[in-house]
């Protein structure tokens, strides 16, 4: 992991991540959503 960060800006390309499934098994990766095509991704500040 990166100890470093950069601002993105408005339709910037994101780095490639990947994230495990939240309600079941299995990981998402960001180049493999946007195989299926375009998505829109938020990051959300707060706590759950």
């Amino acid at each position: 992991m990166q100890n470093v960060t950069e601002t993105l800006g408005i339709g910037s390309r994101a780095p490639d991540f990947s994230l495990s499934a939240a309600n079941r098994e299995g990981v998402f990766s960001l180049s493999g959503l946007l195989s299926r095509g375009p998505i829109i991704l938020d990051f959300l500040r707060g706590t759950w």
